[in-house]
């Protein structure tokens, strides 16, 4: 199966706000709690890479969330200028790629329609803008860059870029990053230990040790690198610096996973008016998690509807919009010897193998397993 790429609408399990709101056409709209609701997580650009159609239905049952569920089995197609269809294919349940190359062409209007448990479904009208390219990408290390939940504050690289912005148009623009750090622990085994023998499956098991209590990490039998997305919603609208050269807009903030050198791919999307006033939208209603990485709040009505029953409640939205890609190098050079970093074994702990012994066979290796979150091919742009 090929590697999934950004997604804009990855956390299913995010809590749908079912909340009453006043209808602004057409992006918010009330949705009553006993409701299911279709969520559409749609991205086409002019890049052959990140384009892909994700359909999810929300079970709100006694007006709660109940789950989340993959719509697999639909046919989904693109409609290009009313004349022309694409069929994208089902790569996993819910998930659809357009075919191997295809991408979207500068002027070209684009409609999202797809027939799902016996209705039909259609986007509004959207046209890919001309893209717009990145200059310049820099960062600076920030001391004080981020805070979590509990007010924690986290030192961090903040990566800016430089763009000129048309003069002669309303433009509207939208950052979204993907973070390449190299992993050097593949596996982690609690109260127990890790095997990988001809007695286990391929890619190795833990088993369960008696009296064995803590965590023992093991290292990768290949070079492997893990896949951090971006979780925020990052727009902006030109209404200050229509026809000025953009200097140090805010891309990206990352934190200090480790200190040694790391690649991030940075996006600049160009999007429509009716994308940018959606993910504003989101902004408003305190979500500003979103990005291509993320859920929105089901509450808000996109930019799909079913013209079979108008109504069926359907969230997401069909983005259309150009992007400028540019990998960077954040060589470290910049973070101060003894700052504090978070590490990459998901709870800010620092590694724990296991003790060697007399039995030369231990402890294993464990398999670099490609996967939405890490790779085993060397990123284009590492630079060692």
């Amino acid at each position: 199966m090929p590697k999934l790429p950004l997604s804009f609408l990855k956390r299913a399990a995010f809590a749908l706000l079912l909340v009453s709101v006043a209808c602004v056409d057409p992006y918010l709209k009330t949705f009553t709690s006993n409701t299911d609701i279709f969520i559409v997580d749609a991205v086409l650009t002019n890049s052959t890479s990140g384009n892909y159609v994700y359909l999810l239905e929300s079970s709100t049952g006694d007006g709660s969330v109940s789950t989340f569920l993959p719509v697999s089995g639909a046919d989904v197609r693109v409609l290009i200028n009313d004349t022309e269809t694409v069929s994208l294919n089902e790569v996993k349940s819910g998930y659809f790629l357009f075919p191997d190359g295809f991408r979207g062409e500068t002027g070209n209007s684009y409609k999202l329609q797809f027939t799902a448990k016996g209705q039909e479904f259609e986007s509004k009208t959207q046209i890919l803008p001309e893209e717009n390219k990145i200059q310049n990408v820099y960062h600076e290390f920030f001391p004080e860059g981020l805070k979590d939940i509990e007010g924690k504050v986290s030192p961090s690289q903040r990566i800016y870029v430089d763009f000129q912005d048309p003069a002669d148009s309303k433009d509207y623009y939208m950052w979204d990053w993907t973070l390449y750090e190299e992993q050097f622990w593949c596996k982690t085994c609690t109260d127990g230990y890790y095997y990988r023998d001809a007695s286990t499956p391929p890619l190795g098991e833990c088993r369960e040790i008696r009296f064995r209590r803590g965590k023992y990490d093991y290292n990768c039998d290949s070079r492997c690198w893990d896949i951090i997305k971006n979780e925020k919603v990052n727009i902006l609208k030109d209404d200050f610096s229509n026809g000025q050269l953009v200097t140090g807009r805010l891309a990206a903030e990352i934190p200090i996973y480790q200190l040694i050198g790391s690649l991030i791919e940075i996006r600049q999307l160009k999007i429509n008016k009716s994308t940018y006033d959606y993910l504003n939208l989101v902004q408003s209603q305190g979500q500003n998690t979103g990005g291509l990485a993320d859920t929105p709040p089901a509450s808000l009505a996109g930019n799909v509807s079913s013209t079979s029953d108008i109504n069926q409640p359907v969230a997401g939205f069909f983005i259309v919009g150009s992007v400028d890609t540019k990998m960077y190098w954040l060589d470290k050079t910049d973070v101060p010897a003894g700052t504090s970093f978070i590490g990459l074994l998901g709870d800010g702990r620092r590694p724990n193998p296991e003790p060697a012994s007399m039995d030369t066979t231990r402890p294993p290796m464990a398999p670099c397993t490609d996967s939405p979150e890490r790779t085993k091919t060397k990123p284009l742009g590492w630079i060692n």
